[in-house]
């Protein structure tokens, strides 16, 4: 089938950002709200099996379709990391765990959701399944910390910066042994994103760390924001 393409910051990416995003809050801020222990485990489960769900569909489907080889289409992006994180997350409450899925989750997924990789749009099943696998991430995230109160410290910024910069290294031989883009650091995705402010290779690559720096700042200023209120308070 041919689909129509997909139009970036159009109808249906506005349609498909907000849906996602609104569902994450509410869910997240439901629960919360419930107080409910019983319903806390039901979504926290919900959640986990579902990102487990679809990292175990979605990889078979990208090869049994034709439309990815296996090499690439394992889950080494960043994306396809925090939503193996997840569950870590969800049912154990493990503290290092979520700082990873808050920083790459937050920072990470809500960019691709702005950006997205994208040539056709719905209802293409590439649509969808990109929009559905960001939104598991997304709800995740934002469950994990407005339902379970995680949070992450200033040290968690620096500890996430610098396993990220380890990733990326670490990736750099996968990608010249496979031939393979992840994390985008051979060649930029063919749509608008974030790296296309980056410089030329391999000053890029500072660049992203750069980058990665200042977007993780920005996803912890709430709770800057929230510290300074409480201490004013205190005060």
């Amino acid at each position: 089938m041919s689909y129509s393409q997909f139009v970036p910051f159009g109808a249906q990416h506005a349609v498909a950002a907000a849906t996602v995003l609104g569902a994450s809050v509410a869910l997240a801020c439901g629960a919360r709200a419930a107080r409910s222990a019983r319903l806390d485990r039901v979504v926290r489960w919900a959640l986990a099996i579902g990102c487990v769900a679809y990292e175990a569909i979605e990889i078979p489907w990208r090869v049994a379709s034709g439309m990815a080889p296996l090499r690439f289409s394992l889950p080494l992006h960043l994306c396809d990391v925090s939503i193996l994180i997840a569950p870590v997350v969800l049912l154990a409450g493990n503290r290092y765990a979520f700082e990873v899925l808050y920083f790459w989750g937050i920072g990470g997924a809500l960019q691709a959701l702005a950006t997205p990789t994208l040539l056709s749009g719905f209802p293409a099943p590439i649509c969808i399944v990109f929009f559905l696998g960001h939104g598991l991430i997304i709800s995740s995230a934002l469950y994990a910390t407005v339902a379970m109160r995680l949070r992450p410290t200033p040290w968690s910024i620096l500890r996430v910066w610098l396993l990220t910069a380890a990733y990326v290294f670490l990736i750099i031989p996968v990608n010249a042994v496979l031939g393979t883009n992840y994390l985008y650091i051979i060649t930029r995705p063919a749509t608008v994103s974030l790296l296309d402010l980056l410089g030329p290779s391999p000053w890029d690559l500072l660049a992203l760390e750069a980058l990665a720096l200042g977007v993780f700042l920005l996803c912890y200023l709430p709770f800057l924001v929230l510290d300074l209120r409480a201490r004013r308070r205190a005060g």
